[in-house]
């Protein structure tokens, strides 16, 4: 049975370390086991997002997130929190949307104090509206990055263990 995923970007900027690291977690996915998505925040129109006005892109993405299996929900760490862009596309889901859906937040920030960002705001979030959270969020920082933006072990490691709770208790 093939699974669906949406990763859902909530940087403003492209090619973010919070995209990159969602990037290596679909590509360690398997194509015969997963339907791929990315949802890029940044695209989407600023009026539909903040205003709520009829908009085509938005009403996909929403019908994306609410009929996939897993939710890749990724952003830099804002203010101690995960982007305002994050927010206002998921104030837009109905309440109770992703019950039955498994979520695996993805934060980057400056340093390791900002690490439990992820258990106060975008978890919480995310089960507020029904979704489960695997017990294997990735946080990450400047110094989980080689100079040329790879990963390092540490980093890897995380995403290793969330790929291996993908794999136990989504398929």
């Amino acid at each position: 049975m093939v699974k669906s995923v949406v990763v859902i970007l909530g940087s403003p900027f492209p090619g973010s370390s919070s995209e990159i690291i969602a990037d290596l977690i679909l590509d360690k996915l398997s194509t015969n086991t997963w339907n791929k998505s990315i949802i890029d925040l940044s695209k989407i129109s600023a009026d539909a997002l903040l205003l709520r006005s009829k908009d085509s892109e938005l009403d996909t993405s929403i019908e994306n997130t609410v009929t996939s299996d897993l939710i890749i929900s990724a952003s830099p760490t804002y203010r101690a929190t995960y982007t305002g862009l994050l927010k206002s596309f998921f104030d837009q889901l109905p309440q109770d949307s992703l019950i039955g859906k498994f979520a695996l937040p993805i934060q980057t920030g400056g340093g390791p104090n900002h690490a439990l960002t992820i258990e106060y705001g975008m978890a919480p979030m995310l089960r507020s509206l029904g979704a489960s959270i695997l017990s294997s969020p990735i946080y990450s920082w400047g110094a989980e990055w080689t100079e040329d933006k790879k990963p390092t072990l540490s980093l890897i490691n995380k995403i290793n263990l969330s790929i291996n709770e993908i794999n136990k208790f989504v398929i």
